[in-house]
This record gives C-alpha cells, structure tokens and sequence, in this order.
C-alpha cells in the first residue's frame, strides 16, 4: 500500500509546507540575495558534489549510491524553517531557501540525477520530473494560495495540520522501516558510515560560509539547518513510487535519524553561544 498512499502523504506535507511560505519571505531576502545565492549554492550544487565524492572514495555499490545521491538532491526537509527558529537563525533566509528549493526540486532532482553519472533511465526522469511537479510543487503552490490572500485562514490551517502532518511524516518513516527492515540491517555497515560523513560535512561546509563577507552568523546557521536537514519524505517517494525500488530509500532512513540529530546539536550550540554573548553585551554595559 505504501506507492499508493505516499504521494498522498507527501501531497499533504508539502501542502502544510506552502501553508508556512510566503513571497514576502522571499522578497525580504533579494534585497541582500548573497546570502540565499551562497546558501543555494551549498544547499543545491556542494552538496550532491559531496556526496558524489563520499561514493567514489568509499566504493559505494550502485544502489546506495543512488539512495545516496537522491537523498542529496532533495530540497530542505519539512522541520528546517522550525529548527532554525529554535536555533535563533534568519528564518527568512531559511524560508526562502526551502520555497526556492521545493519549487525547484520537480526539475532539479531529475536533472542532478542525470548529471550524477547514475543510470536511472531517461524515461524514469521525464516521469519523475512530472509526478514530482504533481505532488510537491502544486501542492506547496496551494498552500502558499491562503497565506498570501488570507493569512489569518492560513494560520489556523497551519494550526490544524501541524500535528497531524507530524504523524504523516512519522508514518511514512516507520513504514519504509518496515518495509526495508532486512535492507537496512543488511546494508547499515556499509551505508551508514557514508550517510553520516554526508550530513556532517554538509553541515560543517554550511557554517563555513559565515566566513564569506556579508554573511553573518544567523545566516550561516540557516544555510547549515537547511543544508543538513533534506526532505527525507520526498527521497522515499522518488525510490518507492516513482523508481519502484524501496530499498534505495535505505541511506534516506538513516539520514533522516542523522539529521535530526545533527539539528539538535545545532540548536544546543547556538543557543550556548547566544546566552555567553548576552552575557558579554552584560558585562560591557555595566
């Protein structure tokens, strides 16, 4: 049942991720767009580069490099505009950055796929690219629809489906657990390891770009939370409905675990260097 029920599922998330968009977002970060143009960079191009790196020199075999390419190419994950709230990053960097890349995915994925190396099969794409647009794209639109024509509507929405979408993320995790459960175990050796050198060095590239000019540390930490945390939901979709191969989501599973992790210290260490430098704007006033 899970091809058939998970582009309804991933439908509804992307719906309750448009419900959270908007193009002022957007528009507040093009007056400065270096910083989302650094962070696309990251997010879009080192990262799939990286985990093309990761397969060639740790000798990946073809299905988890494939899982593991398409868990590279996918867009921010649904969580990353909230983790970088808790983070205390530019959240409308983040925003921006997740609306860009969802819009995007239903023809980035396929394309970087393509250009990866990896055989998936010119028709294989060409389907993917309109599925994808189907159920990500048209869905994040329609959710964007009320928050820009009425936005008290669209809060209560985003109210209303915030709990469950959580449980619909949840399910679909748990049942592509299940369903690959002798893959994973089988294959978590090999592939774990690449999984976490992936979303570590993501992670570690990301906040690297607070040392370009005109980035500042907030942003750096959105690109970071956004570059860390892809869209795990979107990369079971593409391997069990479109590609007709569940167990390439097996490297998608364990980065899901991974990043959730990673966020978790991100929050923790930026929240630690907030409070000493309230301290320390403490100290010089008095």
């Amino acid at each position: 049942m899970l091809p058939v029920i998970l582009p309804i599922a991933l439908a509804f998330l992307m719906f309750t991720v448009g419900l959270r968009l908007s193009l002022a977002n957007l528009a507040a970060t093009a007056t400065r767009p270096f910083p989302l143009l650094a962070g696309l960079f990251v997010q879009v191009l080192l990262l799939p580069a990286m985990a093309w790196v990761i397969i060639r020199v740790m000798g990946l075999p073809p299905e988890a490099a494939l899982g593991l390419m398409i868990i590279a190419v996918c867009p921010g994950g649904i969580t990353s505009n909230y983790v970088s709230l808790l983070a205390g990053a530019d959240v409308a960097l983040s925003t921006a950055m997740t609306l860009v890349t969802s819009i995007a995915a239903s023809l980035s994925i396929p394309m970087l796929l393509g250009l990866s190396g990896i055989e998936v099969g010119a028709t294989s794409l060409v389907r993917m690219a309109l599925v994808m647009t189907a159920v990500t794209a048209v869905p994040l639109l329609l959710g964007m629809v009320p928050r820009a024509l009425a936005p008290a509507l669209a809060q209560r929405l985003s109210r209303a489906t915030d709990a469950p979408a959580k449980v619909v993320f949840a399910g679909i995790v748990l049942a592509t657990f299940w369903q690959n459960r002798d893959a994973l175990v089988a294959s978590a050796g090999d592939t774990g390891p690449a999984v976490l050198v992936l979303n570590v060095c993501a992670v570690a590239v990301a906040l690297c770009t607070r040392f370009l000019p005109g980035i500042s540390r907030a942003q750096s930490l959105a690109i970071a939370v956004e570059t860390g945390l892809q869209n795990a939901a979107i990369a079971i979709f593409i391997c069990s409905s479109l590609l007709g191969r569940p167990e390439l989501a097996v490297p998608a599973l364990i980065y899901a675990v991974a990043m959730n992790v990673t966020a978790l210290v991100l929050v923790g260490a930026a929240r630690r260097l907030g409070a000493k430098d309230e301290i320390a704007i403490g100290r010089s006033a008095t």
